[in-house]
């Protein structure tokens, strides 16, 4: 095979596997994370359930484990009527959707937390730390940064899920989580903070942008194929080089 020919060969392949190598870093490999894949599958008395189902109802019970508290708490802590009545709404409402969800994953067999994770207590005792101003900035942000993290895992859900039981929870969660947000959004002292990635009282600084719910998953997802960047840049350095080669090999006129 002449060496023109072999150059010629090496740039029709590069052009045709740069989609290939291109797609997955495009769309992404499907896994037991996306709700296209849902990996295991439970059998309950109400009908199959997958994780992410699971996931929504451990979710819900544990964030009723301190809303409901400190909505409580608000009606002496806090400083600003807007929020003491808000406060007074979120333990209204969590307290209709832990009864609710203690009994789904009840009749289901899902076991769920008894009390409040390590984030969220440390949001508890910050805000058992404050009254007044303090106290209502503390509530604000610390409350819409939650609901901004559980939203997009509630809607999943309810598009995803394949048990009535849990479109139907999942539906009532939807509004709730929305309302809640509008709420706290009205008290007018939502900032960066409860508009970022919820971070333990006393961790690290928010990142500005949008909130992620489940960063793992999305290190997951962003890790399923190659940066299509570097890819691109692959394929345009071998196609120069290959048009090079084509140039060298090129038979060179006699001179007269």
């Amino acid at each position: 095979m002449s060496g023109k020919r072999f150059a010629a060969l090496v740039l029709a392949a590069q052009l045709l596997l740069a989609p290939a190598l291109l797609a997955p870093a495009l769309t992404g490999t499907a896994s037991a994370d996306d709700p296209a894949a849902p990996g295991a599958i439970t059998q309950t008395p109400l009908g199959p359930i997958t994780e992410l189902d699971k996931e929504l109802l451990v979710k819900v019970r544990l964030a009723g484990l301190w809303e409901m508290p400190m909505g409580d708490e608000a009606q002496t802590r806090a400083g600003s009527q807007r929020v003491k009545e808000v406060g007074a709404q979120l333990m209204s409402d969590h307290t209709f959707l832990d009864e609710r969800v203690v009994r789904l994953a009840g009749q289901m067999g899902v076991p769920i937390p008894d009390e409040a994770n390590a984030d969220q207590q440390s949001w508890m005792a910050e805000m058992r730390s404050r009254t007044g101003a303090a106290f209502d900035e503390s509530f604000a942000n610390r409350l819409r940064a939650a609901h901004g993290a559980i939203f997009p895992v509630v809607s999943t859900v309810r598009a995803n899920t394949r048990n009535e039981a849990i479109r139907q929870f999942a539906q009532i969660c939807n509004q709730v989580v929305l309302k809640h947000m509008t709420l706290l959004e009205s008290t007018n002292m939502v900032t960066e903070m409860g508009l970022s990635k919820p971070v333990p009282a006393g961790g690290a600084a928010p990142v500005q942008g949008a909130v992620n719910a489940d960063p793992q998953r999305a290190a997951q997802v962003g890790a399923t194929g190659p940066d299509p960047v570097t890819v691109l840049l692959i394929c345009l350095v071998g196609a120069v080089v290959t048009i090079a080669i084509l140039r060298l090999l090129r038979p060179k006129a006699d001179v007269k």
